[in-house]
């Protein structure tokens, strides 16, 4: 009988060979992750392995492993500072996109928190049902004229809207497509990395754009 961790053994290593001579596909990453829960020992070089590649397909896969395998944010932290963006089911390139969703509160500073966002986020503020539940949202993304500029400009009120919400139950941060839940594996203290690496790539766009 074939030993299951002798041959995860022996698929995540064809895997990371694989890599080293051309990016692996969405499934093949997924793959790869599957066979390294039988053999920790491969967390490590996986995780570089996918830090690397930066694609949809790599983030994905990421997103996949355990939160505190050891590399794991800063390899998000490089694909967010690349614009990396989750694919569409067509397959196309989602919007780049930074957005918070949250809930009312009871806490003395929601009202500030509330303000704040109106005051910078203007028409990005929005109201959403979710599962008939009224939420709070704020955006940035793409779709909306320069991004690169209105990012630039709002960071520091991003950061700390972030640090305040992030402490209330049910606030959902969404980058370039993907979703990080207060109950996912990567809480706040790792999150706002990512949003840093998000808003450093949009003030890179400035300096691209310009004549």
């Amino acid at each position: 009988m074939t030993d299951p961790r002798q041959q995860a053994l022996a698929f995540a290593s064809s895997w990371l060979e694989t890599a080293k001579h051309r990016a692996l596909r969405a499934d093949e990453c997924m793959n790869l992750v599957d066979a390294v829960r039988l053999v920790p020992g491969l967390l490590r070089p996986t995780v570089q392995t996918l830090s690397i590649q930066r694609d949809a397909a790599a983030v994905d896969a990421l997103l996949a492993m355990p939160g505190q395998v050891p590399g794991l944010v800063e390899g998000l932290f490089g694909a967010f500072a690349h614009g990396i963006t989750r694919l569409r089911f067509d397959g196309s390139p989602g919007v780049a996109m930074l957005a918070l969703d949250f809930r009312r509160g009871k806490s003395p500073v929601f009202a500030e928190v509330v303000e704040r966002a109106h005051h910078v986020f203007g028409d990005g503020f929005v109201l959403l049902d979710v599962d008939g539940v009224l939420h709070h949202r704020v955006a940035l993304d793409a779709r909306r004229g320069t991004l690169a500029g209105r990012a630039a400009a709002i960071a520091l009120d991003v950061t700390w809207l972030h640090a305040k919400l992030s402490r209330l139950k049910g606030t959902r941060l969404w980058l370039n497509g993907w979703c990080f839940a207060d109950t996912g594996p990567l809480k706040p203290a790792a999150q706002i990395h990512l949003v840093r690496a998000w808003l450093g790539w949009a003030a890179r766009q400035l300096a691209t754009a310009a004549p």
